[in-house]
């Protein structure tokens, strides 16, 4: 797969540098010797792979050496709203199109995160420095990525086992914060393998405006400090590729772990709370072609996260998820038309402290194909997925086209719709005053869209447009005894337009022009009421993220803004959440040409507003400064 980000004719539009991209990617059933299988669910497929989604490569490399994690990267893209619940090493969550957590797929080298325990998954958990590029897919996407995916998917594919290269990178900054990673890749021409290391810690105290009765005008505001904010993590990854025959194995191990203090509601300070984790989780592919035109490949996975909590109002609880499973897929190619097949399986355990262990298994058959026609300037992807996990039984479909129109310009539409089981949280389990319902039903997700994208010499530039609508969303309810029940109980829609444009380095200083943009439209369509056409709460209607930088010689620079509209804390749409405006300044120098030896300067909130908060009335960190010093080298090092 290419390292680049690629988005042109074949993607709704890519915010990154054009001239980045290479187009040597080889085919999906021809896979060659000399660079990594991403294979993505029970077949191979990525974001850059496929023509017919809606989706954005984030490529990690063009921010190199700047302090952002894996939220902020994901944060480019339109159509995205990430939640950081109080930053710096807190959780962090991504929503698609009006979605919620738990209706996002997050996978990482294809291997699915989410838990039956559900929540969504912390993305704050991933390090950084292990990211390649990072594919953004929005839509309902249950067909090919599987039940779960309502609002879209997020494929995060690690750095490839490249013989020869390594690096290593050291940051420190504001509020205690420091990050230090490691890595290095040895093979030769049939093998590679690559290990990696990287670890994280901040203090977090950071000072922030605090405003004790908000709803009495003229109430004074106070400085307080962010207490029980600390935070620490470590991750390790190891991957490799070996050739076998005509074919050829990739496998993965991830492991990551960490430790953070729950600070609580501004409101409603919890100074003892804490939370533990661990993750670990491997894969192993094996891609094969039997005939010339006739591809199998097989592949086998396993996950293992662990979650201690220690709360004042529900004490320890101690939480253990594990899941295995595997899959085999056949890929056959038949002239303009290539069909793949594939069958999966695999199996949940759920065990939590003073609570009955569940366990369910999952079975899937998944049908798709891609049709060339009209001399290959118009490609059709129709694709069905027949699935039971545990008890419930559902079908997920899509059907997408591209067609190459005039010049640079080209046309993308589709259409899918999917379901997400309830949680075993949901289903199951007994979580202080929230009761859990065995009655519930999946959650439904049905969206469509189209867009137009042009890329040329000078850029590119595109617009998408789309309509959402859920229903039987699974929403918490006073029940009996002051405790709260999930219920199929609620029916919303949401629609909105996608815009982004990126500029090829212009001029002698190389300048690069980025900008996404999303209009979201939320609307309760089932409920009270008072609450029926409101917005939905903590979903902004508009956001903004812009980019501009430059580069000559030894130098670079950049500079970005960040606009987040108003939102809501509730369904009436009472309780504003102001809009934010941020900017963030960085530069770099290089040192050294060999090794490739850089200092990287970055100014997050530049303006220092401590006023800002995340769509649950968290603080944010005020003005952040980060220095990174970063060194590689290897055989394309220069």
């Amino acid at each position: 797969m290419s390292v680049s980000c690629r988005i042109g004719a074949r993607l709704a539009l890519l915010l990154a540098a054009p001239l980045l991209a290479r187009a040597d990617d080889p085919p999906a059933s021809t896979p060659s010797m000399g660079e990594e299988i991403t294979v993505v669910a029970p077949r191979r497929r990525t974001a850059s792979a496929d023509p017919t989604v809606a989706a954005t490569v984030v490529d990690a490399g063009r921010y190199a050496g700047e302090a952002k994690d894996v939220a902020a990267l994901v944060a480019t893209a339109p159509g995205v709203a990430v939640n950081e619940y109080g930053g710096l090493g807190q959780l962090s969550t991504v929503s698609i199109r009006g979605s919620t957590a738990d209706q996002v797929k997050v996978l990482i080298d294809g291997l699915p995160l989410n838990t039956a325990a559900g929540g969504g998954v912390d993305l704050s958990r991933i390090p950084r420095q292990w990211i390649e590029r990072i594919e953004v897919v929005r839509g309902a996407e249950g067909a090919h990525f599987g039940s779960g995916a309502l609002g879209g998917v997020v494929n995060v594919i690690t750095r490839r086992a490249a013989a020869g290269e390594w690096s290593a990178e050291a940051t420190g900054g504001s509020f205690w914060t420091t990050a230090a990673s490691g890595d290095v890749a040895v093979g030769g021409d049939r093998w590679a393998a690559l290990a990696s290391i990287a670890a994280f810690r901040t203090e977090g105290r950071f000072p922030y405006l605090f405003d004790a009765e908000p709803s009495r005008a003229g109430s004074p505001v106070v400085t307080l400090r962010r207490e029980n904010n600390d935070a620490w993590s470590v991750g390790g990854l190891v991957k490799g590729w070996m050739a076998l025959g005509s074919g050829r194995a990739d496998a993965v191990l991830h492991l990551s772990g960490g430790e953070r203090g729950l600070p609580g509601y501004p409101y409603a300070l919890t100074p003892r709370d804490r939370q533990s984790d661990a993750r670990g989780a491997a894969v192993v592919r094996h891609a094969h072609p039997l005939t010339q035109n006739l591809v199998l490949a097989v592949e086998l996975s396993g996950r293992e996260d662990h979650l201690d909590l220690r709360l004042d109002t529900i004490g320890e609880r101690d939480q253990r998820d594990r899941e295995a499973g595997g899959s085999v897929a056949l890929s056959w190619v038949a002239g303009p038309s290539t069909l793949t097949a594939a069958l999966s399986a695999r199996g949940e355990w759920l065990a939590v402290s003073g609570q009955a262990s569940h366990a369910r298994a999952e079975l899937a058959l998944t049908l798709s194909e891609e049709l060339l026609l009209f001399a290959k300037r118009l490609r059709v992807a129709p694709a069905v997925r027949l699935e039971r996990t545990g008890a419930f039984n559902g079908v997920s479909s899509k059907l997408g086209a591209t067609a190459r129109l005039v010049g640079p310009l080209s046309a993308r539409a589709s259409v899918g719709q999917t379901y997400r089981v309830p949680s075993f949280a949901e289903l199951y389990l007994h979580l202080g005053p929230l009761a859990p319902n065995p009655d519930l039903q999946p959650e439904k997700g049905i969206t469509a869209d189209a867009g137009l994208v042009a890329e040329g010499r000078l850029g590119l530039a595109g617009v998408n447009a789309f309509a959402s609508r859920y229903d039987d969303l699974i929403v918490y309810e006073p029940a009996s005894l002051r405790r709260q029940k999930p219920l199929n109980d609620a029916r919303a829609g949401a629609y909105g337009i996608e815009v982004e444009a990126a500029t090829a380095p212009l001029g002698p200083a190389a300048i690069v022009a980025q900008v996404a943009y999303t209009y979201l439209r939320t609307e309760t369509l089932r409920g009270a009421p008072e609450v029926i056409g409101k917005d939905l709460p903590h979903r902004a209607r508009h956001r903004l993220y812009a980019r501009l930088g430059a580069s000559r010689g030894p130098v670079e620079g950049h500079f970005e803004a960040h606009y987040l509209g108003a939102q809501f804390n509730d369904l009436r749409n009472f309780a504003r959440i102001p809009p934010a405006l941020t900017f963030n300044l960085g530069g770099g120098v290089r040192l050294l040409r060999r090794p490739d030896l850089r200092v990287h300067l970055e100014i997050k909130n530049l303006l220092d507003d401590r006023s800002i908060q995340d769509g649950l009335g968290n603080p944010l960190p005020g003005r952040t400064v980060m220095v990174t010093l970063r060194a590689s080298g290897g055989k394309d090092s220069t």
